[in-house]
């Protein structure tokens, strides 16, 4: 029967690679479908990943990136989920990230997943035009 354990051992270990391999072949393809859909005057660049909306009757659940232009505070991008609602014009961030590179690969700290409020979305605004493209 211990004949069998290093066996196993392996076989365990090479399903568990080959399934976080195929995670990160995944998140590595999803990298070519961000659009931009704002930039600021200081170049700042923001982005969503359309293959990843969640539509829910009146709510659109969506991954925004920024791409900073200049570090900020020695985070060069940020990536949060955020809940739209469309009939209320109403944003919530439900989680987000800073990240050291400019491809939201390597967290420059933990995920912030603590509940936000609704927030009013500001005319003019990034995620005005993040709620144009996916409310109308």
């Amino acid at each position: 029967m211990t004949k069998h354990r290093p066996a196993a051992l392996f076989l365990i270990c090479s399903a568990v690679s080959i399934a976080l391999m195929a995670e990160a072949s995944a998140a590595d393809a999803r990298d070519g479908e961000w659009v931009q859909y704002a930039n600021k005057p200081n170049g700042d660049a923001y982005y969503f990943d359309p293959s990843r909306v969640e539509r829910n009757d009146g709510l659109r659940r969506v991954w925004s990136g920024i791409r900073y232009k200049t570090s900020v505070m020695g985070a060069a991008s940020h990536l949060s989920l955020l809940e739209i609602d469309c009939a209320e014009r109403t944003e919530k961030t439900l989680q987000s990230t800073f990240f050291t590179d400019r491809n939201w690969k390597k967290p420059a700290m933990m995920t912030d997943t603590k509940e936000r409020p609704k927030r009013r979305i500001v005319a003019g605004s990034e995620t005005e035009r993040l709620a144009e493209i996916l409310c109308d």
